[in-house]
């Protein structure tokens, strides 16, 4: 997939665009005609959502992506561009914020792509490979109302493709009923199920597997207990896929192994990343690991290397809460996902406060006396030492989408809402002693749960909306979120419950304004 991308780039920009701007750009060897009329040209299409995707995933001037990592009770965040979701700031976190309205719109516009492939195959001679195009449109289409769903709770759902026949045409705007949210879901991620296989020829596509954890995932929002625990077990026992070594999950540049269920790929390949002259990677590992940089020499080249993890914004770390939930002797998760010391890699001491850190030696936490954020634990999971010099801010490691490891903790949460004692421990335990753990044959409660899937998937982009699931957003980041000892990253445990409704994001202000107040009202508090 990362040398078959090599077009996609040209279509993003080709699908933005109105039937005039077609007209007009004749270098490309693609027509509108040709992408729409033909199967070949529905794969290309198809091609350009995985490049909208990741456009998405580098998203610099918002870090839109990485908002909601910020905002839960594992992060104490740190500072910079879209802090304020990390904080639940009221002065910032409003309908004209940026971070709302990308998300909003980029959605839309997968989501308005996807319609065009969909409906575009309706005119075209069935065919197996033809199934398979439109069963990948159709996880990008779900996987977006997904999203927007989970993220804003009042979302308008389209299926009809904008066309120059009725782009002018009037538009009904309401608010989605949850029915008819996940009825369109299930239906896209039922139809992906029939006619895609387990796993692609090319790695990075929509396969099976991938749907299947979307539709358990979804089934978990309406208690769909039943449906979440069918698709772990098809997953479970397919036999294609399984847990690997806890060291092995995200130590590569390469992450298409068994535990990947579907990767995003990163490649410095023209083409790769939406453009033949300058391909450019994504920030992810620069994210999660501090600025230790900072105390060797800024933003000099030798002040990073591949010991400390590279060149790093520091901007969202672990929390102490985190930290607590591991088994320090036993969890292997506690040492392998996460970096708790940087390195002084110079020749010479460097005047740390009171003390000198000699070469070769470790900087402490307490710099004259109080926690200094810049050397404070990162976590290492996005971390890349394998596609970059130790000084270059972007990456191209691969990024997990989704995983085996989640699969198995929706079948613990699910079977043990069915009151299903036994198998609930089984799913439990596939991570819980992947990670040197004992097995666990107690009497298996939610907290557990709870707590297991923050140990295994802090920083993988879904624990802010499985606590808004379980309605306990509010209750753990009161609790829990930040460092006491760094004041600045604390204030969400006072802003989030003097603002509940900061539990969803507002409506973007420009979206209320085309949709009509009247149609469409902003969500309640944001007025």
């Amino acid at each position: 997939m990362k040398k078959k991308f090599t077009v996609a780039w040209l279509f993003v920009f080709l699908f933005a665009s109105c039937s005039d701007f077609l007209d007009e750009q004749n270098e490309t060897r693609y027509s509108a005609e040709y992408i729409y009329s033909t199967p070949e040209g529905l794969k290309l299409a198809t091609n350009a959502l995985y490049a909208l995707q990741r456009y998405y995933a580098n998203d610099t001037e918002n870090a839109t992506i990485f908002a909601l990592e910020r905002a839960t009770d594992l992060a104490v965040t740190n500072g910079g561009t879209g802090n304020f979701f990390g904080t639940y700031d009221p002065n910032f976190l409003k309908p004209s914020a940026s971070q709302v309205g990308f998300m909003w719109s980029t959605m839309y516009q997968i989501i308005g792509k996807a319609n065009e492939i969909i409906n575009a195959s309706k005119e075209m001679e069935d065919s197996p490979s033809l199934r398979e195009t439109v069963a990948e449109a159709r996880c990008f289409r779900a996987q977006s109302y997904f999203l927007l769903y989970r993220t804003f709770d009042r979302i308008w759902l389209n299926t009809t493709p904008t066309t120059p026949e009725n782009v002018n045409d009037p538009r009904e705007y309401y608010a989605a009923s949850q029915k008819d949210v996940f009825d369109l879901i299930y239906s896209d991620l039922n139809y992906a199920i029939e006619n895609l296989s387990w796993t692609s020829s090319e790695p990075g596509r929509f396969n099976q597997a991938a749907a299947r954890h979307m539709k358990a995932k979804a089934a978990m929002w309406i208690k769909d207990w039943t449906t979440a625990l069918n698709e772990a077990e098809q997953i479970d026992k397919s036999g294609k896929f399984h847990l690997v070594n806890a060291e092995n999950v995200f130590n590569a540049a390469d992450l298409n192994h068994e535990e990947s269920l579907l990767v995003q790929q990163w490649s410095k390949n023209p083409g790769g990343n939406l453009s033949e002259a300058t391909p450019k990677g994504n920030y992810f590992a620069a994210y999660f690991i501090a600025q230790y940089r900072t105390e060797i020499g800024g933003t000099a080249e030798y002040a990073c290397s591949y010991e400390n993890w590279g060149y790093t914004y520091g901007r969202c770390l672990p929390s102490p809460y985190l930290f607590s939930l591991y088994d320090k002797a036993k969890d292997k998760r506690y040492t392998t996902y996460y970096v708790h010391q940087y390195k002084n890699t110079t020749n010479s001491p460097i005047a740390y406060g009171s003390v000198n850190v000699a070469p070769g030696s470790y900087f402490p936490l307490y710099k004259s006396g109080k926690i200094n954020r810049n050397v404070y634990p990162g976590c290492v999971k996005y971390g890349d030492i394998w596609t970059r010099t130790p000084s270059e801010t972007r990456g191209y490691k691969d990024v997990i989408l989704y995983r085996l490891a989640e699969t198995y903790i929706i079948g613990a949460e699910a079977a043990l809402m069915k009151g299903d004692q036994a198998l609930a421990k089984y799913y439990y335990n596939k991570t819980w002693e992947r990670a040197g753990n004992d097995k666990f044959t107690g009497v298996l409660t939610l907290k557990d749960v709870i707590d297991e899937q923050a140990r295994e998937l802090a920083f993988e982009g879904d624990r802010w909306y499985f606590l808004k699931r379980l309605g306990i957003l509010i209750e753990q980041v009161r609790n829990y979120a930040g460092d006491p000892e760094i004041s600045a990253s604390i204030a969400g445990r006072t802003n989030l419950p003097a603002n509940p409704h900061f539990v969803r994001w507002p409506i973007p202000e420009a979206e209320v304004i085309n949709m009509g107040a009247e149609n469409f009202p902003q969500n309640a508090g944001y007025n």
